[in-house]
């Protein structure tokens, strides 16, 4: 009869487990190249990095944010579903992200986290090319 009840706590234990997973990439993954940095996040998904200032970088993570709107080069609204993590002048962009929602409390309405990087947990489904 104990069996049922303890079953059920190591299974709710697992599935919490796989929720909290997706978060935003740990600076010690990033890696420089000529366009600024690339990084791999624990589910082994590739961001991207822009670095645009003179100097040194900053590491530090400072927010997270999911986009479902960007100005075009034409001015107008366009479309789009991408995480941004910021790290002082580094933004870090994983493109075309799918159900994604947050996992946290620490996400405002506008779909904005500024507390750690693992209060700032996330999921999403499988980037599409």
């Amino acid at each position: 009869m104990l069996i049922k009840p303890i079953t059920g706590f190591f299974l709710l234990l697992a599935l919490a487990g796989h929720v909290y997973g997706d978060t935003c990439p740990e600076p010690s993954t990033f890696n420089p190249n000529s366009n600024g940095f690339t990084a791999t996040d624990k589910s082994g998904r590739t961001w991207e990095g822009e670095y645009w200032l003179p100097e040194k970088p900053s590491f530090n993570f400072e927010s997270a944010t999911y986009i479902t709107e960007v100005e075009g080069e034409d001015g107008l609204p366009k479309t789009v579903s991408q995480m941004s993590c910021r790290y002082g002048n580094i933004a870090m962009v994983l493109d075309n992200v799918t159900n994604w929602k947050a996992t946290s409390e620490a996400w405002s309405d506008s779909k904005h986290c500024t507390k750690s990087i693992s209060e700032c947990s996330f999921a999403m489904g499988k980037v599409f090319p």
